[in-house]
């Protein structure tokens, strides 16, 4: 094994005494090659667990031992360098699952639900009116253009109290209960508007509903309404097969 490699493990192991003990440390602290690879050593040690570093030692003095047996080694490929490469493979192996882990990470619901959920649009135009319904309308559709979800919120209702059979508004004031957290009331607007059945909507509302049944950790009801959304073909069909797919994930 290498001299620098010897002096170093011995001084970790606590094998170096008196006179050698002196000039490794003065070795340490003047000479940068020395001090390069006692911190290589040292983060080798705290990585792997204790198995892996005898692995690892007996691995490199294999290599050493053979290494004028493989000619097809370079000669500039110099055993220090072997040492970091067997290093390297050591710790891939090692903490190889966790780099995988890191590189592609699970996705919980609400991971999920934060990669592909977002407000819907307004798509409606509501002509001006002169009755006050209509104006509250006009209003609550500028607060949720403007995110302002809770005003909006407010406004929704009022116009629900008498037009409860408005389907565009409970799909917006739908989408409004679930910026403002409040999902039991998103999935009851987004339930009526199934329940209407024939209407523009209820493609957006399925798609919705499946979101909120992700964000409350329902997750098989999450399941069957996206599986219902491919099978109707509907606009968001590829956006619902790609969540079922980070699902299985």
């Amino acid at each position: 094994m290498d001299t620098n490699f010897e002096m170093i493990e011995k001084y970790i192991d606590g094998e170096l005494a008196g006179k050698a003990l002196f000039n490794f440390k003065e070795l340490l602290s003047t000479d940068n090659d020395i001090k390069r690879d006692y911190n290589l050593s040292i983060e080798i040690n705290n990585s792997i667990i204790e198995d892996d570093v005898m692995a690892l030692r007996e691995t490199m003095d294999y290599m050493y031992a053979e290494e004028s047996e493989v000619k097809r080694i370079p000669p500039v490929f110099t055993k220090r360098r072997l040492y970091y490469a067997a290093a390297s493979a050591a710790l891939l192996i090692a903490t190889g699952g966790l780099v995988q882990r890191l590189a592609k990470p699970d996705l919980d619901n609400s991971a999920v639900f934060a990669k592909y959920y977002a407000p819907y649009d307004v798509t409606v135009t509501y002509r001006s009116g002169n009755t006050e319904v209509d104006r509250l309308l006009l209003n609550a559709l500028e607060r949720y253009e403007e995110k302002d979800y809770e005003q909006a919120l407010v406004l929704f209702e009022e116009v629900l109290d008498t037009r409860e059979n408005d389907i565009a508004v409970s799909l917006y004031s739908g989408i409004s209960y679930i910026e403002e957290e409040k999902y039991q009331k998103a999935t009851k607007s987004f339930n009526n508007i199934i329940s209407h059945n024939d209407n523009l909507f209820i493609e957006q509302a399925k798609w919705y509903l499946a979101m909120c049944y992700l964000k409350t950790e329902n997750t098989l009801k999450a399941k069957n309404v996206l599986n219902e959304i491919i099978k109707d073909e509907s606009y968001y069909r590829e956006q619902a097969a790609k969540v079922l797919k980070d699902l299985k994930n």
